[in-house]
């Protein structure tokens, strides 16, 4: 008797042992799926909002895109429709600029900045010519060009369009026509100032001449 009781519990035993980790395995794989379909929403979920981002951001794009070709279109035009009166302001209305910005025909004095993304020392000073250049442009009476010695206008206007520049760019080929432009003497960076009818006023290297513009331009006599 007392033996078929121990060969019992001996029996109930193993079938324990036996079914345990059966069930535990079970339950294992139930986890891991819940636990699987709960990221799998959560990445559909991200996803989705992943998707309403991009769209929005085209969306931006595009309008920014059609802001600056309306922009450009009315620049053009107001640029075309002026009349120009000196040699300089002529030969600037003959002359093909990159981005939208256009020159002030019309002005006294032009600043001409040498410059190429692939020189260091001009991207360098490139922040104190946009300085410069707001205060020229704000006297009404000087303007402000830029010369580019860039490969190409892409690379040209990639360039200047990141570090934010509002003025008038023009490519060596274009702006080497200039009445009164300066020999390449000095690589860039560079500049030389002329007045309306193209005698020029100096030219050098960049930063001094720069930090006399005033001097050589609305207080010269």
């Amino acid at each position: 008797m007392i033996r078929s009781l121990l060969r019992a519990g001996l029996m109930l035993t193993c079938s324990v042992s036996l079914t345990m980790p059966q069930v535990w395995a079970a339950e294992t794989s139930a986890t891991k799926q819940e636990k699987k379909k709960k990221l799998s929403s959560k990445e559909k979920k991200e996803a989705a909002k992943a998707k309403r981002e991009a769209a929005k951001a085209k969306k931006k794009e595009a309008k920014a895109k059609k802001e600056a070709a309306a922009k450009a279109k009315k620049a053009q035009a107001a640029f075309e429709g002026t009349e120009a009166t000196t040699p300089v302001g002529q030969a600037l209305k003959k002359m093909e600029f990159v981005g939208t910005a256009r020159p002030n025909v019309n002005a006294e004095f032009y600043f001409v900045v040498r410059s190429s993304s692939t020189c260091p020392h001009c991207v360098k000073l490139l922040p104190d010519v946009l300085a410069a250049y707001e205060e020229m442009r704000a006297t009404g009476r000087v303007e402000l060009l830029y010369e580019s010695f860039d490969n190409s206008e892409t690379t040209a206007e990639e360039h200047l369009s990141k570090q934010g520049a509002t003025f008038p760019v023009a490519m060596r080929a274009q702006l080497g026509n200039l009445p009164g432009a300066a020999p390449i003497l000095v690589p860039p960076p560079a500049a030389y100032v002329v007045d309306a009818q193209g005698k020029r006023l100096a030219s050098g290297p960049l930063a001094p001449v720069l930090a006399d513009w005033r001097k050589l331009t609305l207080d010269k006599q």
